[in-house]
């Protein structure tokens, strides 16, 4: 699959990247305006770093924003030093389960308590994985990139977006970075991007899941149908009790196994998993997973019927582990935190799908109609990421710059703002 990258000078380049360094904004919004220049990727990089920086947290609510940037205070004036942190990840029934966020909180701890630095610092990992997974799509669509497509990149980039990435660090980092990892292996074939999928349970441990899953596609994708049979059937079948789970992990080994259920114990009282819980109840979220699902369903289905199996390249490779996933997903997806791995499944499928409209066997006038039309179920889903996107965005994010970030406090979100706004007009005009 031929990549299409077009060549920028070096002069104009670092022109670019000061300008993200005065005005990140407007940097990133001649990045998006030019998708197809080779400075745009690094422009939406050093803008997400930005958006760290100026990252709203809202005091007392159950953001896990919250709770890292109180992690930071209290490593900063503990006298804790890196070995008795190291032993804390091997007690039994500790809740560092991970090491990335921990230990980079640890290191900027020994400098400062100032949170604008830990999530500036955040954004880089997770800014990018994040420009790489969205640039790898666009490098790989020939030609114009029409409204469709558009659509679905957009869908693509918001699904896992910068602001919930950046407020759950962990998760949505060990995401991108899973992403990235398969991506580049199935594009080359080289042995290191395994390793960078296996790393993932080290930014957050529940993503063994999706590694023992990666171990069950190496031996089950040549059986695309098979897959994709379990795929309709998960989808109507039912759940695996509560019950014969704890059974089954009885079975892991006894550090897997001891590690497991004090995660799940320890997400069970995590205010963070509350909330989605009542939020779960909120009719409007409700309808988006329903409309999520159905477009899933009827994208993948689609992508079968139309031949996307029969290719050995990476659609089919996509296409085939995002139904797995999907399909083990919607029999543990009742546990506490392991729900959110429908969003890989997601992300790994929209990424078959670009591709199968762009450069596969989607490509005729048909195809692009019944996509576009169960597209649709998508808008939801997006107007929900631009709301997280709006919701962790201070009011800073569109006027400051890198230099007034540590002079700043964001104490508002640009949806706060857009709110009164939009209220205020509405007394306006009556």
């Amino acid at each position: 699959m031929q990549r299409v990258v077009l060549r920028s000078t070096p002069g104009r380049s670092a022109r670019l990247y000061l300008l993200a360094l005065l005005a990140p904004f407007v940097a990133v919004v001649l990045a998006l305006m030019r998708p197809r220049d080779p400075a745009s990727r690094n422009l939406v990089w050093i803008f997400t770093v930005y958006f760290g920086a100026v990252f709203y947290i809202a005091a007392n609510s159950a953001s896990d924003s919250v709770r890292y940037a109180e992690w930071l205070r209290e490593f900063h004036q503990a006298d804790l030093r890196l070995s008795e942190l190291l032993g804390l990840f091997f007690a039994q029934g500790s809740h560092y389960q991970d090491l990335y966020q921990p230990l980079l909180t640890y290191v900027i701890s020994r400098v400062t308590d100032e949170q604008w630095v830990l999530f500036a610092s955040f954004g880089i990992l997770f800014g990018y994985v994040y420009t790489r997974n969205v640039w790898f799509l666009i490098d790989r669509i020939p030609g114009r990139i029409g409204a469709l497509l558009v659509f679905l990149l957009v869908a693509y980039a918001f699904h896992v977006n910068i602001g919930m990435g950046l407020n759950g660090v962990r998760m949505w980092t060990a995401l991108h970075v899973f992403v990235f990892g398969f991506l580049h292996y199935h594009a080359t074939g080289r042995g290191k991007y395994l390793l960078v999928i296996l790393a993932t349970p080290f930014i957050h441990f529940s993503f063994w899941l999706a590694c023992a899953v990666t171990a069950i596609y190496f031996l089950v994708r040549r059986f695309g149908i098979a897959v994709y049979v379990f795929f309709l059937v998960s989808m109507v079948g039912s759940a695996l009790d509560l019950a014969a789970v704890q059974t089954l992990m009885g079975y892991l080994p006894l550090p897997i196994e001891e590690r497991a259920s004090s995660y799940i114990g320890a997400v069970d009282t995590n205010p963070d998993v509350m909330e989605d819980r009542k939020n779960s109840a909120i009719w409007f979220l409700q309808i988006n997973h329903w409309l999520t699902a159905a477009f899933f369903t009827v994208s993948a289905s689609w992508m079968v019927w139309r031949g996307g199996l029969r290719d050995q390249g990476l659609v089919r490779s996509l296409l085939v582990f995002g139904m797995l996933l999907y399909g083990v997903v919607n029999f543990v997806s009742y546990i506490p935190s392991l729900g959110r791995f429908y969003a890989l499944a997601e992300m790994l499928l929209l990424a078959a799908l670009i591709l199968f409209v762009a450069v596969g066997a989607g490509r005729k006038r048909l195809d692009r109609q019944v996509i576009g039309a169960a597209s649709m179920m998508l808008v939801l889903n997006l107007v929900l990421g631009v709301r997280f996107v709006l919701g962790f965005a201070s009011i800073w994010l569109v006027s400051g710059n890198f230099f007034l970030a540590p002079f700043v406090n964001a104490d508002q979100s640009l949806y706060e703002l857009i709110f009164y706004v939009m209220r205020g007009m509405r007394g306006i005009l009556g």
